[in-house]
């Protein structure tokens, strides 16, 4: 509540580095970097009027019957593909619009309102501002960010959503980079290696990293540089309130406890015991991990493998999210 002058404070459950976001009907976003331990005084926040923001509006053109044309393909990478995108749709597909850049095969998806999302099984309602998507059809690449806000639903507190949201968070990069700002990757199931990732071009082997371009033509092939790595191989504190996660080439993470859903193990073909997945940093620098899981910068993180079929809007959760074992 704020007082008599308009004035609130905000408490957070947890130290560290947040996105504060400011949004309005009819305005547009404001975001806002804060450091719990540096952040003293006040915060004034202006929002701008949406109908201001007349160069954005007049250069993006879209699609004429987007969600039409696009709107499976956007919700299997947005979303998710089943069993992500069971009990869980998009109320408000109208705000959504398209554009198709034709010379890079690069699909790109803005809103102007917010997106409403009705995930059932984990009893939510998201309300998402969607600040940018891209699908790169060539590279097979999905990258989106957006500012979500959680509105529990009527079924929130039943026993078998409770236990869902259990279920998802288990082997989650949430769960992992708690596990890994606590240094408990073992004890929380979790197995890291470092390995390098070649292909073959003009019969010689080229290392590859998260920035680099090829097709589905390419033959990947990998080695591991490591056997398994504590979290203290890979990370550090950077200060009281921060790990930093580095390490060259890619990282493979398997969770040791559960196995992948059925569909994903027949559609990419696997069939390891355990969940893996790889993670590289695009820009070769550290990335700081908070103790709610959360990191920064989030674009500089390339998942693949299992996250990068998973870590979708169907399988979110809230960073306040508290792990409860149930029966």
């Amino acid at each position: 509540r704020s007082d008599a002058d308009g004035n609130f404070t905000l408490i957070t459950r947890s130290q560290g580095q947040f996105e504060l976001v400011f949004s309005m009907l009819g305005y547009t976003i404001k975001m806002l970097p804060v450091n719990t331990s540096q952040q003293t005084g006040f915060l004034n926040v202006a929002l701008s009027s949406k109908s201001n923001d007349l160069p954005e509006v007049v250069l993006r053109t879209f699609i004429k019957d987007g969600w039409k044309v696009w709107g499976k393909q956007f919700l299997n990478q947005f979303i998710g593909s089943y069993p992500l995108s069971a009990d869980c749709k998009i109320l408000n597909p109208e705000v959504i619009h398209f554009q198709f850049k034709k010379l890079d095969s690069v699909l790109i998806a803005f809103a102007n309102e917010t997106i409403l999302v009705e995930n059932k099984k984990l009893g939510y309602l998201l309300h998402y501002d969607l600040s940018e998507f891209r699908y790169d059809f060539i590279n097979g690449l999905i990258f989106f960010q957006g500012y979500p806000l959680f509105e529990d639903l009527k079924n929130s507190e039943s026993k078998k959503v409770l236990k869902k949201r259990m279920e998802i968070y288990e082997g989650s990069v949430m769960h992992f980079m708690r596990s890994l700002y606590t240094n408990k990757l073992r004890e929380n199931n979790f197995e890291i290696r470092q390995m390098v990732k070649t292909i073959t071009i003009g019969g010689k082997p080229i290392v590859i990293d998260g920035n680099t371009k090829y097709d589905n033509s390419h033959k990947v092939s990998f080695e591991f540089t490591s056997g398994l790595l504590n979290a203290d191989s890979v990370a550090y504190g950077e200060n009281e309130n921060t790990a930093a996660l580095f390490f060259k080439n890619f990282l493979q993470v398997t969770y040791t406890k559960k196995v992948a859903p059925a569909y994903y193990s027949r559609s990419y073909n696997t069939n390891s015991q355990g969940i893996v997945s790889e993670i590289t940093l695009i820009n070769k620098k550290p990335l700081f991990v908070y103790s709610n899981g959360t990191y920064y910068e989030p674009t500089s993180l390339l998942l693949s493998g299992y996250w990068g079929w998973s870590e979708k809007i169907g399988y979110l959760l809230p960073f306040d999210f508290t792990p409860i074992k149930y029966k």
